[in-house]
Order: C-alpha cells, then structure tokens, then sequence
C-alpha cells in the first residue's frame, strides 16, 4: 500500500535524515454522515454553516498532504463560516465531536474578520470512534488591525487521527494567534502556513502535547514574511511517554524587503521514559539582512534533583512528574482564555499521567492515583 506523505518541510534536507515529511497508511474511504456542529456565540458575529467548498483561491498551500487538502477543500460535513464586520467584536465556541454513529468529520473552518475586528474562536475537539478522522481545513483573513485568537483543546480517544490544516492571510499591523492543547488522539498532525505580507503583522502560536503508548504529534510551520517590521513567536512544549512520538518542523522564512522582522521559534520535550522519540527541525531561512531570528530545540529527562526534592515533600514519583509536566505546559494552557476549555485540559493531562508508564521503573500495584494536587 503506498504511503501518505504527510507535513512536507519546505525546504528539504539530506533524506537519510528522515526528518523532511512523515509516511503514514492511508485510512479507508467512508462515506460522510451529517453532523450538526454545537456553536454558541457572543458579540456581532456572523456564523452559518454550508456545502461545499466556500474558501477563495489558497495559492501554493500545500496543506498537511495532497491529500487531506483536497479532501477538505471539497468540503464536508462540519464546514462553518464565521463573519465579523468591521469594528466590531465577538467570541464563538465550536464543538466538534466524533461518535460511532458519525466517525468521520472533514470540512472548513472559515474565518473573516473586518477591519480593526476582534474575534476570538474557542474550540473543542472530543469523542471517538473505530477508523476515526477530523480533517479541518482552517482559514483566517484578518483584514488591517484585526486581531484573531483561536484556542483549540483536542481531548479525542486513542483512535482517532486528527488533522488540523491552517492558512493565515494578515493585512497590516493584523494580529493572529493559535493557542492549542494537544492530548488525546491517535495520530495528530497539525500544519500551519501563515503569510505576513503586509508591514507589522504578528502571527503567534503556541502549543502543548502530551503523550502516552504509541500516540504521534506532527507540527509543521512555515512563516514566508515580506512585510516590515513583521513579529512571529512559535512555541511548542509537552511531555512524552511510553513509545510515542512527537515531530517539529518549524520554518521562518525572511524574504527580501522584510526588514526589521522579528521571529522566534522554540520547542520543548520532556522525555518520561526510554522509548519515546522527540524529532525537531527548527528552520531559519533568510534573504534580507535587517532581521532578527532566534530558533531553540530542547529535549531530555526530568531533572533528577528536582524530583527528588518534590518526592522528599511527600509525593510519589508520579506525582512529582505530573507536578514538573504541568509547570512546562501550564503557561499554554493558561493562554486558552476559556475557564471550561483550560479545566477540560488539565483534566485530560492529569487522568492520563495519574497512571505510570513507565516500564521497569515500577509494577503492577503502580496503578493507584495520587491525592489531588489543586
């Protein structure tokens, strides 16, 4: 069966690396049954749902694989529209949810806001299902002075694969930023093209994952800027255990003419346990020479002394993880801007780490949970 070819780095290093793109089988074809998403709203907002492809012409972006973009720009079953004029302000929350009876969720998110809008999209992401599949195309047109922030929690069961495809046009002096939590699903592959054509855009992303068994997280960013006195900040960190995986790619790319630029991007991994795998490609390229770029990378195992100090405070070892974990996530989840969608990740963080899995660090009677850390 020919592999799928899944967040293509745009510029490609030596293949031996195997860093440039990830393989992953493809998943059966099934028929769409419909959903009716859960919206509510706040503020002067358009929301209406449709059929069809309703996104205009996205150039060269190449999505997260040929694919997942050509799927998702036939739209689907969850595509919705979300307008904000001019001026105006408005928050909308978006719940998508995979069930037996509909395991299959593709379509559009498609995001307008006006000139000098505020608008702010909170979305959850839950359910499972056999074989399932979210595959979201998201696009945002953040007209001059628009400020758009989009916090997402994605708490799936252990079989979904989870797709999440995002393009960003930004007019001048607009503001964009992804706030996301990561913690459940099967295979979650997240791929982000923000364009900062136009002077004193900011794009802004920040990201935690955690991961357990054999979970995989792929995140792929490239950051083409042309306009002036642009600032991008991307920032993903998380915790890895049993044999999972997790995938960075991250591309600042400063064209010509975008002078004075600012862009920073960093990514952070804890490992729990022997067997997991932490791969990360932070990309600077550049062809102007008034900018300023900054890339890190950081992986390795809690800091013994600082475990040993908490367990001498009276907790177990897992629970002086979950407390080390939290402290590194807990400044993205913060970020959420949602006391339901932050209480919903933290949970989700915290039932998954009150089991160890940690083999050969413990046995079987290492099941019980820990007192309550709040």
């Amino acid at each position: 069966m020919t592999k799928e070819q899944f967040n293509e780095l745009p510029r490609p290093t030596f293949r031996w690396m195997k860093v440039n793109h990830l393989e992953l089988d493809p998943l059966e074809t099934q028929e769409l049954q419909p959903v009716e998403l859960a919206v509510r709203q706040e503020g002067s907002a358009q929301v209406e749902t449709y059929e069809g492809n309703g996104l205009p012409d996205l150039g060269d972006f190449q999505g997260a694989s040929r694919e997942a973009l050509a799927q998702a720009q036939k739209g689907g079953n969850v595509n919705c529209r979300v307008t904000v004029p001019e001026g105006e302000e408005a928050s909308v929350w978006i719940t998508y949810t995979v069930t037996e009876e509909a395991p299959r969720l593709v379509g559009q998110l498609n995001l307008q806001a006006g000139k000098d809008s505020r608008l702010h999209v909170y979305e959850l992401f839950d359910g499972d299902a056999e074989n399932g599949l979210v595959n979201l195309l998201q696009y945002v047109d953040a007209g001059d002075g628009a400020q758009v922030t989009i916090s997402k929690v994605q708490i799936h069961g252990e079989k979904v694969r989870h797709i999440d495809q995002r393009l960003t046009r930004e007019g001048k002096e607009a503001q964009v930023k992804f706030v996301s939590a990561e913690v459940g699903g099967h295979q979650n592959l997240v791929y982000v093209r923000t364009d900062l054509d136009h002077d004193e855009a900011q794009f802004k992303s920040a990201s935690m994952y955690l991961g357990s068994d054999d979970q995989l997280f792929d995140y792929s960013y490239w950051v083409p800027t042309k306009g002036c006195k642009t600032d991008t900040d991307i920032l993903t960190t998380g915790a890895l255990m049993g044999t999972s995986k997790k995938y960075f790619r991250g591309t600042i790319d400063f064209l010509r003419g975008g002078k004075k630029a600012v862009g920073n991007e960093s990514d952070v991994c804890l490992l729990l346990n022997k067997g997991v795998h932490s791969i990360s490609v932070p990309l600077l390229l550049c062809k102007e020479d008034d900018v300023v770029g900054n890339h890190a990378s950081s992986s390795g195992q809690i800091d013994q002394d600082m475990l040993f100090y908490l367990m001498s405070r009276g907790f177990n070892e897992a629970g002086a993880q979950l407390i080390i974990v939290e402290s590194n996530i807990r400044p993205v989840i913060d970020q959420l801007g949602d006391e339901n969608l932050e209480n919903r990740a933290l949970q989700a963080v915290r039932t998954k780490m009150q089991f160890c899995h940690q083999k050969g660090n413990c046995h079987d009677k290492c099941t019980q949970r820990f007192p309550h850390l709040d």
